[in-house]
């Protein structure tokens, strides 16, 4: 492992590095609305099925609903077993580069087949490795929860903006737009004709692409990760070695529950968790504000579409929304650093009501760039649920059994 090489004050940063990377193949799910419109078009023209955008949306819901059930199911055994987080995330990351990779089949077979790998498998290995780097990283920095998830989070948040690209200049180098409307009475739902049979050809070697991508960047996270609990029970660490690994903690500082968890090995179990107040009020809260969010992302290719004959800009648009995505990460880890919960939280809710809410007007202004804008403005805004929920779980419930009880809150 690279860890062995890595001086012991430096592996810290190392588990950040090594989260981050592994977020970033993870995240390569924002890349849906992207390849929506070739992945329906290649079962419409290629396969001959009758398939429709409304169809495809099957394959991200199955994967939403097995990424939060697999989140839970890891975070109980992880907490009741006492296993290894890193297992969890190997795990994880085999079996979602297992379903992507042989969407490269079932791709020519059916929609079904579809959803079973690039829905249901890939939504598994997604749940299972997702917490792992973020629950590993927050036992380095204590004080800095906010930080430290932010930071993978970014990985995450920016994956889009890579894989995106590399999706289109594969797939339509040409910068080919959808020229054949579903039928006359929708003349708006428009996809790729037989007429572009090169551009099809392609759509199933994409996600051989994405795999490997995918494994080299998870190859390389997973050995830079480090466990904490593991170093601080190395013989050969003395009390100044400790000093410089964690900063000292403010013993005095208390959470919305009336009591102080800084220390990775304190907090409440899962079913203590469920019992309290604040439990029902962050699953409330990550229910009711991804719901808007989760559409723009499934649509906002096929939406622009209608009013944008320019398939390279709507791809590009994906990618600079994704950097808003991913630095947004960034800004609402430092503002829940500094600010309380509960101000953090009301800022990101009223400025996300505010821009989705509008976002039907683009159609009728039908400004290419003013429909950027709205869109990176959704993505930054929505990308700061999954920065502040995670950090005040972790305040209010300890990190001991984080991995339990944050896949409980965000999936319930």
């Amino acid at each position: 492992m690279l860890k062995s090489f890595i001086p012991l004050k430096y592996q810290k940063w190392a588990t950040l590095f090594g989260g981050f990377l592994i977020h970033l193949s993870l995240g390569s799910y924002y890349t849906f609305g992207n390849i929506s419109p070739y992945l329906t078009s290649y079962l419409r023209e290629y396969e001959g099925l009758d398939v429709r955008y409304s169809h495809t949306t099957y394959i991200l819901n199955s994967f939403g609903l097995f990424f939060s059930l697999s989140s839970i199911i890891s975070g109980f055994i992880n907490s009741k077993y006492n296993t290894k987080i890193r297992n969890n995330i190997l795990i994880g990351c085999l079996i979602m580069n297992f379903g992507i990779g042989i969407t490269f089949f079932t791709i020519k077979k059916s929609l079904i087949l579809v959803i079973v790998s690039y829905g249901v498998l890939y939504g598994i290995g997604a749940g299972c490795a997702y917490l792992g780097p973020l629950s590993m990283a927050m036992k380095w920095f204590p004080g800095k929860k906010g930080f430290s998830n932010s930071v993978i989070l970014f990985g995450y948040g920016a994956s889009a903006s890579i894989f995106d690209q590399v999706q289109t200049l594969y797939i339509n180098p040409n910068n080919y737009s959808p020229d054949k409307p579903y039928s006359k009475d929708f003349p708006n739902e428009k996809y790729f004709s037989k007429l572009h049979i090169d551009l099809l050809e392609r759509v199933p070697k994409i996600f051989l692409i994405t795999t490997c991508l995918c494994a080299l960047l998870q190859i390389i996270g997973f050995c830079l990760l480090c466990d904490y609990d593991a170093c601080m029970q190395r013989a050969s660490i003395n009390d100044s070695d400790q000093s410089e690994l964690v900063p000292e903690l403010d013993l005095n500082e208390k959470n919305s529950l009336g009591v102080n968890y800084q220390k990775p090995d304190d907090g409440l179990n899962a079913s203590q968790a469920i019992k309290t107040p604040v439990f029902y009020i962050l699953t409330v809260i990550i229910s009711t504000v991804t719901i808007p969010s989760t559409m723009v992302i499934t649509f906002y290719k096929t939406f622009g579409q209608v009013f944008i004959s320019d398939d390279r800009f709507l791809a590009t648009v994906g990618s600079i929304s994704n950097i808003f995505n991913a630095t947004g990460r960034l800004f609402w880890g430092y503002l829940v650093d500094r600010l309380p919960f509960k101000v953090s939280m009301l800022i990101l809710s009223s400025s996300l009501i505010s821009f989705v809410s509008t976002l039907y007007l683009n159609k009728f202004i039908a400004i290419k760039e003013i429909y950027m804008l709205w869109i990176c403005s959704v993505m930054f805004c929505q990308c700061g649920v999954y920065v502040l929920i995670p950090t005040v779980t972790a305040k209010c419930f300890g990190q001991k059994n984080f991995t339990s009880i944050y896949s409980f809150v965000q999936s319930t």
